[in-house]
């Protein structure tokens, strides 16, 4: 693990001790840092499969989609062509 050095406000980091102290969830600052910065990388990895699903939604309904579950084959169509359009591998 790389250390780094940031700025915080100090009532911030005065939250973060209290939170850390009471909850007892986190042994340290540090540990309790980390897993915000995981949370937030998260919900953006979460952002950007939901816009990647839509755009591949939106490409269906392009393509003749008829809003019907589609079959694993119409999926694997689906992906195999949104993922061609946009230069990235094959998952199959």
């Amino acid at each position: 693990m790389r250390q780094y050095v940031m700025n915080v406000e100090p009532a911030l980091i005065k939250e973060v001790d209290e939170i850390i102290r009471k909850e007892k969830l986190y042994s340290s600052r540090n540990e309790f840092i980390r897993d915000a910065v995981r949370s937030k990388v998260m919900g953006f990895r979460v952002l950007k499969m939901r816009r990647l699903a839509k755009e591949i939604r939106e490409n269906a309904i392009k393509k003749g989609w008829n809003g019907e579950f589609p079959s694993q084959e119409e999926r694997d169509k689906f992906v195999r062509d949104f993922l061609k359009e946009k230069g990235l591998p094959s998952i199959h």
